[in-house]
């Protein structure tokens, strides 16, 4: 073969044996996939699979994306392209049970008429345009579920959303879910609570009797800051959770709502200041005291409090606190998206006894600030100085919510109890059939609409924390499908720079701290200079005005000229920092590593041009 020849027919090769190669690798690998990503970010987890491997009958997933509104904004169009490979790996892992269908509705066409009566929620777009990013399903006799609006803070239950309309669309009722609570709330008491009202539209709500005698068939049992229960109703809800394995117990050592006044201007009969499962508890893992309740003086919820000299401030109250990310799990599903913050008004702690196969672990927890106090103390209502004047914190912050999982024992290892309730021994369960899957929270006033709801006359009703959003998400787990309990929260596919951003912090911590003294030493400096003022000690006009109230309220302007020009210095220092930390970042992450290489092809150079000379 003449040498002219040589090149071409090798590209020709290269470039045939490249499509070739390809053909055949989309024919036989077409659904494979290997994931190498840290955390799994396209892997489903098993949950999913078992899911979707129920489906009899092949299910349309309708992906409605508008492309061209999306197009000026790089944050919906990147998670969009998240949500799609997600979407592709569920149709490729289906094996054709799922089928992916995207719809770009056009402004008036008949696409978006179709959204729109799907239920789905389009964001308005600045050009007054509607933006659709959401997901309808619909199964072969036009039944159908929805997702409204794919939230990029919501990425990590993505997937559990995902499942969740596969299960909802083949689910042929609605679950049911038992209450068992002292609490006024059933709707033929008349209270209206936002958290009951959310349950009845999405669940059959079973309400129990006080004087229940045996437990219903449901898929869950809700405990909502029980009345007394007698041995026999404590074997009954033992009972329930080995078969059944679904139980969220809300507890209060202090519960202000089952002592609120009636219209009669007293507490309901029988109301019950705290609540308590007993030796149900311990077999679970888990350790509560009735008689104490938890407090944070670093979370603690503003409050007006009238000081001595008559003036109304604004203090943190540590009986009323609100939880943060810091205090959140970041890794539970129920609480992983989660970001108004949860707030709490005395509530109980929880602690750990390890068990051999049972899992407990922290949902919420206070900050290391948190101490614990006397129930009786906290009912008489303390106002924050009698609170912090003894003020110790706890060797380890309090806990305030747990998960339970794992093959958890009776705790009546001999049987059923004797009384009034006749059991049938046989049926005596000593080990959980499965595992188990139970939430305590050591509060149930924080479902209480005061505590994340807030009416205005202008605005209407507008939530100021997510204590709603967790407590359906926690029921949702326990009442829905079981395989949804084993689906993880995802990691978001975002990659913050966690150094920079540690290193920002540090930089602001810097300076918050004389930040704060400067802000309260001119507060105090203009209080005290108001007070001089509308006395009229300080006025040059009255003949009654001492030279020295005079003297301290021009020293009291020239301190607090003072601090406002050391704040501002404040500030700028602060800025020049973090330029300069930019500066350094860009130096050592842009400009750094081409200069190495370039340096290194160079000495590359230099090495190879004396070898040869040598």
């Amino acid at each position: 073969m003449k040498r002219t020849f040589f090149l071409p027919l090798m590209l020709i090769s290269l470039i045939v044996v490249f499509l070739g190669g390809n053909e055949l690798a989309g024919r036989w690998f077409g659904s494979a996939r290997l994931d190498l990503t840290q955390d799994g970010l396209y892997r489903l987890s098993d949950g999913s699979v078992a899911v979707m491997n129920r489906l009899e009958e092949p299910i349309e997933w309708r992906f409605y994306y508008s492309r061209a509104e999306a197009a000026q904004y790089p944050a919906i169009r990147a998670y969009a392209t998240r949500v799609r490979e997600f979407l592709d790996a569920y149709a490729d892992r289906s094996n054709g049970r799922i089928r992916v269908t995207e719809i770009d509705p056009e402004p008036f066409s008949s696409n978006e008429d179709e959204a729109l009566a799907a239920g789905l929620s389009p964001m308005p777009t600045d050009s007054g345009d509607n933006l659709f990013f959401g997901l309808v399903a619909r199964n072969s006799v036009d039944e159908q579920a929805v997702i409204p609006l794919f939230r990029e803070e919501a990425e990590a239950r993505l997937e559990y959303d995902l499942t969740r309309l596969i299960v909802d669309i083949e689910r042929p009722a609605r679950p049911r879910l038992a209450v068992l609570t002292s609490l006024p709330l059933s709707p033929d008491d008349g209270a209206p609570n936002a958290f009951i009202a959310e349950l009845n539209a999405a669940y059959d709500l079973i309400w129990l009797e006080r004087d229940f005698v045996a437990m219903p068939e449901a898929s869950a049992l809700l405990i909502l800051h029980p009345g007394a229960l007698s041995e026999e109703q404590l074997y009954l809800v033992d009972q329930f959770a080995l078969s059944h394995g679904r139980v969220l117990a809300f507890l209060d050592p202090l519960a202000h709502m089952a002592l609120r006044p009636g219209p009669d201007g007293l507490p309901p009969i029988n109301a019950r200041r705290s609540s308590d499962l007993g030796p149900l508890l311990t077999r679970w893992g888990v350790g509560y005291d009735s008689e104490t309740v938890s407090m944070d003086r670093q979370l603690g919820l503003p409050v007006e409090i009238v000081e001595s000299d008559g003036r109304a401030r604004r203090r943190a109250y540590p009986l009323w606190f609100s939880l943060g990310a810091g205090q959140i799990s970041q890794t539970d599903l129920a609480t992983a998206t989660l970001d108004l913050g949860l707030n709490f008004g005395s509530p109980g702690a929880l602690s750990i006894n390890p068990l051999a196969g049972v899992e407990v672990t922290p949902l919420l927890s206070t900050s290391p600030e948190g101490a614990l106090l006397d129930a009786d103390i906290a009912a008489g209502a303390p106002g924050p100085d009698a609170l912090l004047q003894d003020y110790n914190a706890a060797s380890e912050a309090p806990i305030i919510a747990a998960r339970v999982t794992g093959m958890i024992e009776t705790a009546f290892p001999s049987g059923p109890p004797a009384g009034e309730i006749a059991f049938n021994p046989g049926a005596h369960r000593a080990l959980a059939s499965g595992p188990v899957d139970i939430v305590i929270v050591a509060d149930a006033d924080w479902l209480d609409d005061n505590y994340y709801v807030r009416n205005d006359p202008g605005t209407g009703r507008s939530f100021v924390a997510d204590n709603l959003t967790l407590a359906l998400n926690l029921i949702d787990m326990a009442a829905g499908d079981p395989a949804l309990v084993s689906l993880r929260s995802r990691t978001p596919s975002l990659r913050p720079m966690a150094r920079v951003e540690r290193l920002r912090a540090e930089a602001e911590a810097r300076y918050v701290e004389t930040q704060d003294r400067l802000e309260a030493e001119i507060a105090d400096a203009q209080d005290r200079l108001s007070v001089l003022l509308n006395s009229g000690q300080a006025s040059a006009l009255l003949a009654d005005s001492q030279a020295s109230d005079r003297d301290e309220a021009m020293r009291l302007r020239e301190q607090i000229l003072e601090g406002r020009e050391s704040l501002r210095g404040i500030e700028r220092d602060f800025r020049q920092d973090i330029d300069a930390l930019n500066a350094d970042l860009q130096f050592w992450t842009i400009g750094v590593p081409p200069a190495l290489i370039i340096l290194l092809g160079i000495a590359g150079a230099v090495v190879r041009r004396r070898r040869r000379r040598g």
